[in-house]
């Protein structure tokens, strides 16, 4: 009737079902119920059915349920009451969800302007602050980029843990958790781009190389304001490559 409304989680019942393994089977289900809430598959103000039936309903147990609910709530997916367990406004999602779910939902254009802006500035106060013990570290990430140029796979992680090494070098906590929630993220636009502009230009790799070569020298010789424009004309690069190939 129309007193009810759509049961909407019914409809994405199977998909939630859907090979749910033995092993994280909250966290599985926190996920897919995340993404179908930003999807607005399950839209605004749906009242989530009874505990007990959406349990059986997905074939898992009670407890189970309970901690995929309590994740979704505490990342402000959903809010609990008395009344019942209502999913949340997506705009008020995005004020209240931690920082990594809103990178992960930014498109590539985003994720790339806003590391243009945040790493020419890490890479200045990296240069500035680098210890011996940063400065080997970064080394080791860009001897092992040059060891696996070959390996797109293998090379992105180095890459990855190159810029990772540079904002601890900076010895800013908050920097430093800025690009640790941000990572995965731009670890898989990264990827993207790598495999997506190698078709197209193989010497991708080897510009890759040689600026973070000009960004390590300008770290270990403090000199921070060719650190800065050395790390802005290579994410320049990156972004040129998504956007033209």
């Amino acid at each position: 009737g129309s007193g009810m409304g759509r049961d909407y989680l019914m409809e994405q019942a199977e998909y939630l079902k859907k090979d749910l393994g033995k092993h994280n089977i909250s966290q599985t289900l926190f996920q897919r119920l995340k993404e179908l809430i930003i999807e607005e598959k399950l839209p605004a103000g749906y009242m989530m059915p009874n505990e007990n039936i959406v349990s059986e309903m997905l074939g898992v147990g009670r407890s189970t349920l309970r901690e995929a609910y309590t994740a979704l709530a505490v990342f402000g997916f959903i809010r609990r009451s008395k009344a019942g367990t209502f999913v949340n406004e997506i705009d008020n999602i995005v004020n209240i969800a931690p920082f990594s779910i809103t990178v992960e939902n930014s498109d590539l254009n985003d994720l790339l302007e806003f590391r243009y802006m945040l790493e020419g500035e890490t890479a200045s106060y990296a240069a500035k602050r680098a210890t011996a013990e940063d400065i080997a570290q970064l080394t080791h990430c860009y001897e092992k980029m040059i060891a696996y140029r070959n390996d797109v796979n293998l090379f992105v992680d180095y890459d990855s843990m190159f810029h990772m090494q540079v904002s601890a070098a900076t010895h800013n906590k908050l920097l430093i958790s800025t690009m640790i929630a941000a990572k995965e993220s731009f670890e898989k636009g990264i990827r993207l781009a790598m495999r997506e502009s190698l078709t197209q230009n193989p010497r991708v790799i080897d510009v890759t190389i040689e600026l973070h070569g000009k960004i390590l020298e300008a770290i270990k010789n403090g000199d921070y304001q060719t650190a800065y424009s050395a790390m802005r004309e290579h994410i320049s690069y990156v972004n040129l490559t998504v956007k033209y190939g």
